[in-house]
């Protein structure tokens, strides 16, 4: 290829080449100075991240040796945590029963207790869900255990803790004993909770 350039030779403007003559103030030993120095730079800035990932890694083993030692602590005190909970969980319920809106269950307690008449026994007595449920049994010589049990009723709807806590006590079942010497009964009443 033939180049063909016009311009005098004397009014012609030499195109520099950068390395060989430099960039206008800088010489070519500066241009490499720099280009030496952003590479030393970088490679010094390559080294410190690689070495503060030797830290954390060397860290995080440490508190991974460490998270493992406290596994018999941590049950122990997921395990209060637990308990903590479960107990609190009864704690509202508890509240809820003996709430100033609840009943007052040391006055019905002594209310059904002095309402027991002579031949009756109470094996159980249960709130759930707003039913309250007496069970227990009645005893007879002469075969009237069932008026025994209704007399009970009876004394209990006139107690007035009970009255104001709960709408009516009645009879839920009553049943009598076969195969026995005396005359027995099991019985259980049942009472829904007035609304608060």
């Amino acid at each position: 290829m033939i180049k063909v350039n016009f311009i005098p030779q004397e009014a012609r403007k030499d195109r520099g080449n950068i390395w060989q003559d430099g960039f206008g103030p800088l010489t070519r030993e500066a241009i490499l100075g720099i280009l030496v120095a952003g590479a030393g730079v970088l490679v010094l800035l390559h080294l410190a991240l690689a070495g503060l990932a030797l830290v954390k890694a060397a860290q995080h083993t440490m508190l991974q040796v460490r998270w493992a030692s406290m596994g018999a602590q941590k049950k122990v005190l997921d395990d209060v945590t637990n308990e903590t909970k479960t107990l609190q969980t009864k704690m509202n319920a508890l509240r809820a029963i003996t709430s100033a809106q609840g009943v007052v269950w040391a006055r019905l307690m002594n209310e059904v207790s002095d309402s027991v008449p002579k031949g009756v026994w109470l094996r159980e007595i249960h709130f759930d869900r707003g039913q309250f449920t007496i069970r227990g049994s009645a005893v007879s010589k002469v075969k009237n255990e069932m008026i025994i049990v209704n007399n009970f009723v009876a004394m209990l709807k006139e107690q007035p803790g009970l009255k104001g806590a709960f709408t009516g006590i009645d009879v839920d079942s009553i049943e009598r004993r076969e195969g026995t010497a005396l005359s027995i009964a099991d019985f259980a009443l049942k009472a829904k909770r007035k609304a608060p």
